[in-house]
């Protein structure tokens, strides 16, 4: 038999809907956003998000980009970090209203890099008018890079990330389809993952415009369109 060749593939990435998304890396899981019901939720879901809390196991991490109730479900959080023992990171303006004990509460700030877990995390600055602390987190492990970009529209910032997959809002709050492509133009990801076009969006974003308008591009950028609930391998 032939040698064997292994390649290391960082992780399975999994969307439930809007900003929410679950990286599962061998025994560790990073949840990002988990929302489920709040009382703006609620009053403005457009569709189920295909997940229960309770159906979250084994959950190392919890990284909040934000402190609106479409991305921080404050009951949410408490319960599985409590549950789990788990860490939350977020901006301290978020931890203080969290009724969690004060060692799993890791405060982030623009620009700040922690490792934890296996993995190296990075946050990025992110511009949102309705937040006081918006925050995007850019995820390394094994050689592998992933940029969850929260809630923000087109900034100039976006020209020193670097990652392999970037994980982009394409809604009538953030970036519309030619400002994700911009952003995609400036970043060049392997890989493109539009959110928050779904879940909470009342006037939805053409996401199949964006993947025409990539494919039409000088990029070499694959987008994939996830659906809440689908799985891909990075």
């Amino acid at each position: 038999m032939g040698e064997r060749t292994y390649y290391y593939c960082m992780a399975e990435l999994q969307y439930f809907g809007h900003s929410f998304f679950k990286l599962k890396d061998g025994s560790e899981t990073i949840l990002i956003d988990p929302v489920f019901n709040t009382p703006k939720t609620v009053a403005t879901k457009q569709q189920k998000i295909p997940v229960k809390k309770e159906d979250l196991k084994n959950i190392s991490m919890i990284l909040i980009t934000n402190e609106l109730e479409e991305h921080c479900d404050k009951a949410a959080i408490e319960s599985i970090a409590k549950r789990e023992n788990a860490l939350v990171l977020a901006h301290d303006f978020i931890l203080q209203d969290l009724d969690l004990s004060r060692n799993q509460k890791i405060s982030v700030s623009p620009n700040s890099e922690l490792f934890l877990k296996g993995f190296k995390i990075k946050t990025a600055i992110a511009h949102n008018p309705k937040s006081f602390c918006p925050t995007g987190y850019i995820i390394e492990k094994g050689g592998k890079s992933l940029y969850h970009a929260g809630t923000t529209r087109l900034i100039d910032s976006f020209s020193s990330i670097k990652a392999d997959t970037i994980i982009l809002p394409v809604s009538s709050h953030t970036m519309d389809v030619v400002d994700v492509v911009r952003a995609a133009k400036i970043m060049k990801p392997k890989t493109l993952i539009p959110m928050q076009h779904d879940i909470f969006e009342i006037q939805k974003q053409d996401v199949k415009d964006l993947d025409k308008r990539i494919k039409e591009s000088v990029l070499n950028t694959k987008t994939v369109l996830l659906t809440p609930g689908r799985k891909i391998r990075l």
